[in-house]
């Protein structure tokens, strides 16, 4: 599959300072990517790049092989941008000012009202709003205003930085069920700090550290790159000996107690151990004849704990993941 858009040896440089230090990367048309990092690991720099309102110090972004400068002309394929900060005219009702911006972005003039209207329904704007003044809307409101905007034109790419910000568990909730209703009809980068709100919307991620990309893939390839044990939680009913011996036999598999009730017999373990020796872990657990297996599960790391463990223990020198 051709990607839509090509990041190549990107560099930034503010000053002495390296922002970016000549990352690559590719996203498919389609593809919905967290692109995750600390504070000042350069996500905001990449996405003012990507969004043309920066220029890189070197290095190039094309989509389909065209120059990005080129791609925000409203006649070709463009991108789209919902920044952090959101700014908008406090002068304008919300019904004219994406009126407005449908125009800017080519819409048209006998279809700027359907196609904003449409807009404006597929991201829950109350009929009630449309005729406020900007500068009269709440936070969350504000943001669902910016998102509208972003898709005003039907760009191919919508840039998202912290898209949920001041947004309440509902509104949270509405915003990512409309990012899953475009899965495949467009494509999103989205950057946000509250990971477990996109741990399950996006379909891959890039982690950023001190200019230097330290992850690229989906939720199930960063588990085995950086947590290449699996955890397993294990409910028994036995007496404590049992346990002691099944430890005993098998220190390969890490296990520890959780919990343990001695007058009811009833003990929770955690086990760590290495993928190859998960069949053997079974094996071993329904061999053991000291107890009586209730339960186990497996526990996966979350996004946060991969995002933890890749911006800690990566080396931003020599590190770059594909």
């Amino acid at each position: 599959m051709e990607p839509l858009i090509t990041v190549q040896n990107l560099t930034k440089y503010y000053g002495p300072f390296v922002a970016l230090n000549g990352i690559s990367f590719a996203v498919n048309a389609g593809e919905i990517v967290g692109l995750l990092g600390p504070n000042g690991a350069g996500k905001s720099t990449t996405l003012k790049i990507l969004g043309g309102l920066m220029d890189a110090t070197s290095g190039t972004v094309t989509i389909r092989g065209e120059p990005i400068a080129y791609c925000h002309h409203p006649k070709h394929c463009f991108i789209a941008a919902m920044l952090e900060n959101n700014p908008l005219p406090p002068h304008l009702k919300v019904g004219e000012y994406l009126r407005f911006r449908a125009a800017m972005k080519g819409v048209s003039g006998q279809n700027v009202h359907l196609h904003a209207e449409k807009i404006m329904r597929l991201t829950g704007i109350p009929r009630g709003i449309r005729h406020r003044g900007l500068d009269s809307l709440s936070k969350g409101m504000r943001q669902r205003v910016g998102l509208a905007d972003a898709l005003l034109g039907d760009p191919e790419l919508v840039i998202l930085d912290e898209p949920t910000i001041g947004l309440d568990p509902s509104q949270i909730i509405k915003f990512r069920q409309l990012i899953a209703t475009q899965r495949g009809k467009r494509t999103f980068i989205i950057s946000s700090h509250i990971l477990p709100e996109i741990e399950h919307l996006c379909d891959r991620f890039i982690i950023i550290t001190s200019g230097n990309i330290v992850a690229n893939g989906g939720i199930g390839e960063l588990r085995e790159k950086f947590f290449g044990e699996r955890i397993f939680a294990i409910d028994v009913e036995c007496d404590r000996s049992a346990i002691d011996h099944f430890k005993a036999q098998h220190t390969v598999f890490q296990v520890r107690d959780i919990f343990s009730d001695a007058s009811a017999k009833k003990h929770q373990l955690s086990a760590i151990l290495p993928t190859r020796d998960v069949d053997f872990f079974w094996r071993a657990l329904l061999a053991e004849p000291g107890w009586k297996l209730l339960s186990i599960a497996e526990k996966s790391a979350t996004l946060e704990e991969i995002f933890i463990r890749a911006t800690e223990y990566a080396d931003p020198e020599h590190t770059q993941w594909q």
